[in-house]
C-alpha cells in the first residue's frame, strides 16, 4: 500500500521537534576601533514542542562576529540572562542548564547555548476555540550581559527574541485504512483501499496525500464542530478542489466521534466534467 512521502517541515513536523530559527542574521555594527561582538546568530528564534508533558532540549547558536576575529586566540565566556520584558518564565516554560557558554578558537568561536523547553502544564488552547484566538505564545527575551576573555570582544547589545511554540497533541494523527471511491466522467467509477498516514501540523490539522496521488500534498483539519476543512497544495495541484459531491448535497465531509472515522467528499472539474471522490478514513490505532 502507498504511504505518505512527506513529513512535517518546521513548522510543522511534530515528530522531529527540531528548533526552528527564523529571521535575518543579527545586524552587528562595528565601531571605529574594530571591536568584535559576542552575539546570537539570529535575533528571532522559534522553538517548538509537543505539549505532552515532556521536556525538550534545544540549542541556540552563538558566535563572535567582527573584522578581527582571526586575531583572537583566548577563549571567550559569554553570559546571558532573561530580560525583564520576557513573558516566558524560568522553571515554568524553560530552563537554562547554564547561563554561560564558552566559545573557543578551535570551534571558530561558534557554540550552542542549551535551553530546555518545558511543556507540562503549558498546553495551548485547541485551535478553533475562542481561547485560541487570544492565545499568545510565551517569549523569552535573552540578553548577553558579559563577554569575557579578550578586550577585543564585547557584548553585542542585541537581544534574542525566543518564542516558545507549544503544539497541542493531535488526536487525529496516525495511520488509517482508507477506502476511496473515484467517479470519472468518461472512465467511470473505480474503488480502492490504501493506508494513509495523517501527520500532525497543529492540534487539529494533519498532512497527508491527495486522493489517489501520493506525490500531491493535502491537509485535513477537523474543526471544533467536527466539520472538515480540506486543502490541496496549490504548488502540487492546479485544479480547484471543492468540498461535497455535486450530485448529492447531503454528502458533507465530517468526523465521526463515535467511530473515529473521517469522511471526505470532494471534487474538481475539467472540460469533460467533474471528478468526484469519497474517502473514508478508518483509524488503525
Amino acid at each position: 500500500m502507498k504511504k505518505i512521502k512527506y513529513i512535517l517541515l518546521f513548522l510543522l513536523s511534530l515528530s522531529l521537534f527540531n528548533s526552528c530559527l527564523v529571521d535575518d542574521e543579527a545586524d552587528i555594527d562595528q565601531n571605529d576601533q574594530g571591536s568584535n561582538f559576542a552575539a546570537f546568530e539570529l535575533t528571532k528564534i522559534d522553538l517548538m514542542g509537543l505539549a505532552n508533558g515532556d521536556a525538550y532540549d534545544r540549542t541556540i547558536k552563538m558566535m563572535v562576529k567582527g573584522h578581527s576575529v582571526k586575531d583572537i586566540s583566548s577563549d571567550i565566556d559569554i553570559t546571558v540572562e532573561a530580560n525583564a520584558s520576557s513573558t516566558a518564565l524560568d522553571g515554568v516554560h524553560y530552563v537554562l542548564p547554564s547561563n554561560t557558554i564558552k566559545l573557543t578558537k578551535e570551534n571558530n568561536y561558534i557554540g550552542l547555548l542549551d535551553i530546555t523547553m518545558l511543556t507540562a502544564g503549558n498546553t495551548p488552547p485547541m485551535d478553533g476555540t475562542p481561547e485560541f484566538e487570544n492565545y499568545v505564545a510565551p517569549v523569552l527575551n535573552l540578553d548577553i550581559v558579559v563577554a569575557d576573555g579578550d578586550s577585543k570582544v564585547i557584548a553585542s547589545g542585541k537581544s534574542a527574541q525566543i518564542t516558545l511554540n507549544y503544539v497541542s497533541p493531535n488526536p487525529y494523527e496516525g495511520t488509517y485504512d482508507v477506502y476511496t471511491y473515484y467517479s470519472h466522467p468518461t472512465a467511470g467509477v473505480s474503488e480502492d483501499n490504501w493506508q494513509k498516514d495523517l501527520t500532525a501540523i497543529t492540534g487539529r490539522k494533519c498532512l497527508t496525500w491527495f486522493a489517489i496521488w501520493d506525490d500531491v500534498k493535502c491537509w485535513i483539519t477537523v474543526n471544533a464542530d467536527n466539520s472538515i476543512t480540506y486543502e490541496v497544495d496549490p504548488d502540487d495541484w492546479d485544479d480547484e478542489v471543492k468540498m461535497g459531491d455535486p450530485r448529492d448535497p447531503s454528502l458533507v465531509s465530517h468526523f465521526d466521534e463515535t467511530t473515529g472515522e473521517i469522511y471526505l467528499y470532494y471534487y474538481y472539474t475539467r472540460d469533460t466534467g467533474s471528478r468526484i471522490f469519497h474517502e473514508v478514513f478508518t483509524p488503525t490505532f
